[in-house]
């Protein structure tokens, strides 16, 4: 791309990554996702509900079967045999069960429904993400980094399905545990609830504290571990650069104090992660201790029996811990809403602008094209084309030359469509391609571009990618025309030789082949050749230059080039310099007079001008 906006727009600190910036716009849109699921939420309330029910009971049955216990031996005093012990008992341990069993049950529900929403929440986000990606504008990928797009579309996403799955479930039991073991114990005494309640509220200040100190060091921790695999992958990468200026030693340096770096953050992030267990631990036991204590006082007083003290120290333990794994779910919570955050940012992106309501249709086209007054910048307050004109006969071969930057490329992405005029019209044949569709416009015009792009499939399925339903003999004529079925037929399966555009399995060049007979299988009215040839050898440009000249038989075409030479026979070459054409002509005309295009054609050969 000759001019290409790689700014972030996101303007984050790196070390903010794991920051959410709006949490509760963010809660608000997941809780719109999942009413989309408004009866399985449902199941999930009333599973919830029903099972911390059952099983915050179970302290006051055990409470009653104890001090059952306690009042036969007061009356009867101690022995009696087992169908005594089973009458006084049994109803108690047959209620217990029932309780314990299907409190269990309706768990279950819960977890599986929960588990379900979870990855069908995901499942509708990764949706949404792929339906939007086809209609981000190409702008879009200029200002993001891949890697960017594909960690919001597949880290983040399992953060948020992982957070909703299990901790988001472990949350809701807590919160919902704390709730009713408290309703349960304001019932049985006031007094003593309050106690443990001021007890508990100190553990939850401090659980508070550590957490905020845990988010810190861990921020810290990921931000040494991404500058560490950032400069690991840049030595991978630089491997053959840094041993020939001899940079090993530099180099080592380099990545044992970042490794230092990252070894001491780990360290201190691990340590206040498992430090914060055992603290909330030693706090939550503190409330039960103050309750056996005051317990054992009022039971001295007979204000209270032995099973409510036994039920109260139960409902402590319940209570304590979610106090304890709230600490975890709070971290894991923010990172999630930082993560949904990154992909609602994808979501809420501008998109393409959308096809006319009335759209004309080209049956037929000759292959003319016009621009008239073009105008376009990438930021609007930089225009970088303020006023290009230009007109094109059927079946020319326009060729476009120019330094970098100079607009070549986006000279033709404006004539796909990829980029949206800020003034001016592109005609097809008298037909504003605003008035056309961009599938239609897309099918008009063809293009091989620089960089090739082959998938993980077949010879013939990369052939055929854009036009799925060409029979073998349509797509072997195509690798034919375009001087590829030979070096197709020495592939291990052929056509059907499964590869992949980085395998090493193809050079540059064969590569540059399939893409030409992919275009030629298509077999456009227009075509875009850019710089097709620039990053290949000679002899290999001179077998793409030949396939090419078959490519634009009958076809009006535009060729990007580097190469002045190849460009002889073009009917007109449009010199770019700053967004703007500064000369038109031919070959032999522009060599004619003190030209830009001279310029340049006597730089690359270093010699007087060939004007033949």
């Amino acid at each position: 791309m000759d001019e290409k906006n790689t700014q972030d727009r996101s303007g984050l600190d790196p070390e903010m990554a794991d920051a959410p910036q709006n949490t509760r716009k963010t809660i608000k849109r997941l809780i719109a996702l999942l009413l989309e699921q408004k009866v399985a939420v449902v199941l999930i309330i009333l599973s919830t509900l029903l099972s911390i029910g059952l099983f915050a009971v179970t302290p006051l049955i055990m409470g009653w079967a104890i001090d059952a216990l306690i009042d036969n031996l007061r009356v009867n005093g101690p022995g009696g045999g087992f169908s005594e012990l089973a009458e006084i008992i049994g109803v108690p341990l047959m209620l217990l069960a029932a309780a314990y069993l299907l409190s269990a049950c309706f768990s279950f529900v819960q977890e599986y429904t929960m588990a379900s929403v979870g990855e069908k929440l995901v499942l509708s986000l990764r949706q949404k993400i792929s339906e939007k990606i086809t209609r981000l504008p190409l702008r879009y990928y200029d200002s993001h980094q891949t890697g960017d797009l594909l960690s919001r579309t597949t880290n983040d996403l399992d953060r948020v399905a992982e957070v909703l799955k299990t901790g988001l479930l472990q949350f809701i039991n807590g919160t919902v545990n704390i709730a009713v073991s408290i309703v349960v114990m304001l019932s049985l005494n006031v007094f003593l609830t309050v106690l443990i309640l001021l007890a508990m509220s100190i553990s939850v200040v401090v659980t508070k504290w550590i957490s905020a100190k845990n988010f810190k060091v861990a921020l810290d921790n990921q931000s040494a571990l991404g500058e560490l695999n950032s400069q690991i992958e840049e030595l991978y990468t630089g491997n053959l650069i840094i041993k020939t200026f001899n940079r090993q030693e530099a180099v080592r340096g380099t990545v044992k104090a970042i490794s230092q770096r990252q070894y001491e953050a780990n360290k201190k992030a691990q340590f206040v992660m498992f430090a914060i267990y055992p603290v909330i631990r030693f706090l939550t036991q503190l409330g039960f201790v103050m309750t056996a204590i005051v317990g054992g006082i009022l039971v001295v007083n007979n204000t209270m029996t032995i099973g409510i003290v036994q039920a109260f120290l139960q409902y402590v333990n319940q209570i304590s811990e979610p106090i304890t794994q709230a600490s975890y779910f709070l971290n894991s919570f923010q990172s999630a809403m930082a993560s949904a955050e990154r992909v609602f940012d994808v979501l809420d992106e501008e998109e393409e602008r959308p096809d006319h309501s009335t759209l004309q249709e080209l049956p037929k086209t000759r292959g003319a094209v016009t621009f008239e007054e073009v105008q376009f910048g990438y930021i609007p307050e930089k225009m970088l084309m303020k006023g290009v004109s230009l007109s094109v006969k059927p079946n020319e071969m326009v060729a476009i030359v120019g330094p970098t930057g100079a607009g070549k490329t986006t000279l033709v992405n404006l004539l796909m469509r990829f980029y949206e005029l800020n003034g001016g019209r592109i005609l097809i044949d008298d037909t504003d391609i605003q008035e056309l569709s961009k599938s239609q416009l897309r099918k008009i015009v063809g293009m091989v571009l620089q960089d090739t792009w082959l998938f993980n499939g077949t010879i013939a399925e990369n052939i055929a990618y854009g036009k799925m339903d060409a029979t073998r003999e349509e797509i072997v004529a195509a690798a034919t025309a375009s001087r590829c079925d030979h070096f197709i037929r020495t592939l291990p399966q052929g056509y059907d030789t499964v590869i992949a555009g980085e395998d090493g399995s193809l050079s540059q060049g064969e590569m540059q082949l399939l893409t030409i007979a992919r275009v030629m299988l298509v077999n456009p009215t227009l075509l875009i050749l850019d710089e097709a040839t620039s990053s290949v050898d000679t002899r290999t440009e001179v077998a793409i230059q030949k396939a090419m000249a078959k490519i634009m038989e009958g076809k009006t075409s535009f060729v990007i080039a580097h190469r002045l030479s190849t460009i002889k026979s073009a009917d007109m070459i449009l010199v770019m310099k700053d967004g703007d054409i500064i000369e038109k002509g031919t070959h032999k005309g522009l060599l004619a007079g003190e030209t830009f295009y001279r310029q340049m054609y006597e730089s690359q050969f270093a010699g007087a001008p060939e004007v033949g």
